[in-house]
């Protein structure tokens, strides 16, 4: 059995406990918040029976092997360094952290130790998302050409307050646009070469709305995201011979395939509702194998794509 401890007792993490608790390997044994209080209400919600207020506390306890990281982007860095220093494997949410030099000074921190890192991304798990990755390798919509991908909700400036300030790792980017920007070169089995954007700023300083022009290895790629403004969040990719519609690019289980005359040619409807459930078993695959990080959500895709968040973010 594989034992999870839990930075961080938000409600993300519900979602996290049941996905381990689905598989026959691993549990979770113990959560951890600045709060006792806080840890203790949630650990009694899920039914475990520790719980503690130091993330200290936590890390020092033998039993526990890997650490899933649910606190806000912010301190996503120092929790990071502190569980690898030790000597637990992370998995961590996304983003892995604000900027490329904290991404690589982990990713370094990680390889030295030999300890499995990997950012979040549970997305890339997905079935609907191996199938289309799959119809674009089989050459079912012939030469990939072009993606669009848009993704946006109207936040609470009240219950979402940290997607409005900077100092708490807010940002549409760093929030939802993060998905499209790791899906889509996945989809394509392309890099991004270049990059152009349009940014609104909130009037705290955080991205409100930005659009991404990408350009990858053989195809162009088009991004919107915005936490102010609601979007359809669906994604298309687009063939020389058909194109392929995916309903809420970053959850769900459906993708469908057409051809060039509109006609529906493959409706693929596969998959759990807790999508946590794959990544939770990648993890676990990847730390019986030995392995130290993902090939599906690789420490290359993290870094690459924090560099491009560093030049959209902090551009004059």
């Amino acid at each position: 059995m594989y034992h999870f401890g839990i930075i961080g007792a938000g409600n993300i993490a519900h979602k996290f406990i049941e996905a381990v608790r689905m598989t026959k390997n691993a549990d979770v044994t113990a959560v951890a918040s600045k709060s006792l209080e806080r840890a203790r209400d949630w650990a009694e919600k899920e039914g475990l029976s520790r719980y503690c207020d130091s993330y200290e506390t936590l890390l020092a306890d033998p039993d526990i092997d890997i650490i899933y990281i649910a606190t806000l982007s912010n301190a996503h860095y120092d929790n990071i360094k502190a569980c690898l220093e030790a000597g637990k494997h992370v998995i961590c949410e996304k983003p892995m952290t604000q900027t490329a030099s904290q991404a690589q000074e982990m990713i370094t921190l990680a390889r030295e130790k030999q300890l499995f890192l990997m950012e979040g991304m549970w997305s890339r798990f997905l079935p609907k998302s191996l199938r289309v990755r799959r119809w674009i390798q089989e050459g079912r919509i012939g030469e990939l050409h072009l993606m669009q991908a848009n993704i946006g909700w109207k936040a609470d400036k009240t219950y979402n307050k940290r997607l409005f300030y900077p100092e708490l790792g807010g940002g549409s980017l760093y929030d939802i646009g993060i998905y499209p920007m790791e899906l889509l070169p996945y989809y394509a089995d392309q890099k991004i070469t270049q990059m152009q954007f349009f940014k609104k700023d909130y009037s705290t300083g955080v991205d409100e709305i930005v659009s991404l022009n990408l350009q990858l290895e053989r195809c162009i790629a088009n991004i919107q995201c915005s936490f102010t403004t609601k979007m359809p969040e669906d994604a298309y990719l687009y063939g020389s011979d058909g194109y392929i519609h995916i309903p809420k690019i970053h959850f769900g289980n459906r993708a469908r395939l057409y051809d060039l005359e509109d006609r529906l040619v493959e409706d693929f409807h596969e998959g759990l509702d807790n999508g946590f459930y794959y990544e939770v078993c990648e993890v676990i695959s990847c730390i019986e194998k030995g392995q130290t990080e993902s090939s599906i959500c690789p420490l290359n895709m993290t870094y690459d794509n924090a560099k491009l968040f560093d030049h959209v973010l902090r551009s004059r």
